[in-house]
């Protein structure tokens, strides 16, 4: 029987330090973590793939405070592979920041989880991962941030340094929840401080947790209660391809469903400031409304519009993008801390040139959304101090 490793007094530490986590899960050697609080578990069944997306863990760190040099971070991560489609995950990557200080280690040696279509087929054991950093001297106490790999979940079995380590304070930095997509989920990314809503909370000094869920953010009322108990002085919104590209809302059932997603978020946070942010561009779908198909190039196209399905209502992301800014705009009347962002601003015609399947950044892509955020968000809805 496998040995439990992680010794207790580590565990309440790492328990005490992880950020943007809604779970802390005990395991058999660790601990592993969930983006999504256990009651949601039972509300989107039977999607399997959400909690798979929230145990991806975009935006999740520890946070510790410590005069140490060397640290090393052990842990067993679970990729996932789907062969009928020849697509497997990216490496395992753990990041370390600091004050003037960053790098990033990865890792292909851990378990593999094999899909055949929504049913695990096979998993393959692999091995524990170390990712060993070494630091600038300091001879104060500093605090530094592990960031968890994005793309796949893990398990931690522990932390060593060459010096006395604690959970670092809670941070005076605003409190930011960001909720969107595999846009804002960003698992391409090439290291966790790649996912552009973390670059972002580096640049404007914010304590970001990332609701970015891969095939999500299709207004889903546990994310709007999850979001409504989470502590937050910024809120920021990023909907509108999935409910286009999956066609999982109509012109009938999305402003409503806008509304009540921001109603719910109100009840928690009455005068938080909310970001609604709009989609960025995607080509296929800028004008033609889902579900998505894919053609011989491997790139995602969008249906032609039919007759007989006019009655319905079906949505575009320029005709999304026109419905969101009518609501911020009405809304603002009266409530003037909501404010709205054009998606276009963030990944424009000419970026979407270089989405590799027609929808998804790549690596640098996520990178270009993080700078056109910072250069453009407005600054009734964050003022930065310089």
């Amino acid at each position: 029987m496998t040995q439990r490793v992680l010794p207790p007094e580590v565990e309440n530490k790492l328990r005490q330090s992880s950020k943007s986590v809604a779970q802390v899960i005990r395991t058999t050697r660790g601990l592993s973590f969930s983006r999504l609080p256990a009651w949601t578990y039972e509300q989107f069944q039977p999607n399997s793939s959400i909690a798979k997306m929230a145990e991806r863990l975009s935006g999740a760190r520890f946070e510790i405070e410590t005069t140490a040099t060397e640290i090393s971070f052990q842990y067993r991560s679970l990729r996932d592979s789907a062969p009928a489609f020849n697509w497997i995950a990216g490496s395992s990557t753990v990041s370390l920041t600091t004050d003037g200080y960053e790098e990033s280690i990865s890792h292909s040696n851990g378990d593999l989880r094999i899909w055949n279509g929504d049913q695990v087929q096979e998993i393959v054991k692999g091995e524990d991962s170390i990712a060993s950093f070494t630091l600038p001297q300091t001879s104060t106490p500093r605090i530094v941030q592990i960031w968890l790999p994005q793309n796949c979940p893990i398990e931690v079995i522990d932390i060593k340094a060459n010096a006395d380590w604690n959970p670092a304070p809670d941070s005076s930095k605003p409190k930011w929840i960001h909720y969107g997509s595999s846009i804002s989920h960003c698992e391409d990314a090439a290291s966790p401080i790649g996912v552009w809503p973390v670059a972002v909370a580096r640049k404007l000094d914010l304590d970001v947790y990332n609701l970015g869920l891969s095939g999500c953010a299709n207004l889903e009322q546990f994310a709007a209660r999850t979001i409504r108990d989470l502590p937050a002085d910024l809120i920021s919104l990023k909907v509108g391809i999935n409910i286009v590209n999956g066609a999982n809302h109509t012109a009938t059932t999305f402003a409503p469903a806008v509304h009540g997603f921001l109603d719910t978020i109100r009840d928690g946070h009455p005068t938080a400031k909310i970001l609604v942010i709009s989609p960025i561009c995607c080509p296929a779908h800028e004008n033609n409304p889902g579900p998505s198909s894919t053609n011989t190039d491997g790139l995602i196209q969008g249906q032609e519009f039919r007759k007989e399905h006019a009655w319905i209502g079906e949505l575009t992301l320029s005709s999304i993008r026109e419905i969101l800014s009518e609501i911020v705009r009405k809304r603002f009347e009266s409530d003037p801390n909501i404010f709205y962002l054009d998606g276009l601003k963030l990944f424009n015609e000419v970026e979407a040139q270089s989405l590799p399947d027609g929808i998804h950044p790549e690596a640098d892509g996520y990178l270009t959304i993080a700078e056109n955020f910072v250069g453009n968000y407005p600054r009734d809805w964050f003022a930065r101090k310089i």
